[in-house]
């Protein structure tokens, strides 16, 4: 979804599939503070719309800033190629954002500080408010416990004062399924703890079930779960994973934001 100044612009199509966009005519002497696009991605169109958007927004103006909101990046898992067959979405993406030459662009926990690199003009909001208001609603002593070492590192200065374990994921190198997991628990004994799993972007929830179990073996009492971007593929009842620890109790809740996350569920908050 775009919005531009909080007004949402439709992607409309012409009868070949070409996109009709109308849009206020933003004369010169209608001058503004800046232009707020704010993207919530829901498909790839919408990088179509915007680059029109943003296109449509010069030709009536030189001056006034334009400024993209937009929490969620797509392609931030394609970070990185193995090989010469690796398409590198993110790097193109990037680029493509960058020749719109935005004032700033303005995203929510980046998946890695590749996203970071390469786009221009980005600025990070802060996800500290977040952390406050789920403890206030489970309890200030909860332990953070994060799927693998990376996220523990990407995490731990946001995390300083807190107790924290993380998982070292046992997968099988063929089929990238995981196998099983151990949980790195720092000297924290953990019986009858409760425990908030951390991670920014979670699709079927793999990791965190494969967590989650660990924990009860290692007697937690209550688990939490949270997500910065939580894709809608979570509620999957076939595919998913965390799903099926929402529904019967394992996980008490999963806690995200509506970057991507449009479905519904009696277990999943939207912050």
């Amino acid at each position: 979804m775009l919005k531009l100044n909080g007004k949402i612009v439709e992607l409309n199509h012409f009868p070949d599939g070409t996109l009709r966009m109308d849009i206020d005519v933003f004369e010169p002497s209608d001058y503004r503070e800046f232009y707020r696009i704010n993207w919530k991605f829901e498909n790839n169109e919408e990088l179509v719309g915007l680059i029109y958007l943003v296109k449509h927004i010069r030709r009536f103006t030189k001056n006034s800033p334009v400024i993209l909101y937009m929490n969620y990046i797509p392609n931030a898992r394609m970070d990185r190629v193995k090989n010469n067959n690796d398409v590198f979405t993110l790097k193109y993406f990037s680029e493509i954002i960058n020749s719109l030459n935005f004032n700033d662009v303005v995203v929510c926990d980046p998946h890695s500080s590749v996203s970071e690199a390469l786009i221009n003009n980005i600025r990070i909001s802060s996800i500290e408010p977040l952390i406050t208001s789920i403890l206030k609603r489970i309890g200030e002593d909860t332990i953070i416990y994060f799927p693998d070492n990376g996220a523990a590192k990407k995490y731990e200065d946001l995390f300083k004062g807190f107790k924290t374990a993380y998982g070292i994921k046992h997968r099988d190198w063929r089929t990238g399924q995981i196998q099983g997991l151990e949980v790195i628990t720092n000297g924290i004994d953990l019986e009858g703890k409760t425990v908030l799993m951390w991670d920014d972007i979670v699709s079927y929830g793999g990791s965190m079930y494969y967590g989650a179990l660990k924990l009860k073996e290692l007697g937690v009492n209550k688990i939490y779960a949270y997500a910065t971007h939580t894709e809608n593929s979570i509620l999957d009842k076939e595919k998913g994973k965390l799903i099926k620890l929402l529904e019967d109790g394992t996980v008490e809740k999963l806690f995200t934001t509506d970057s991507l996350f449009t479905g519904e569920h009696e277990k999943i908050t939207v912050l």
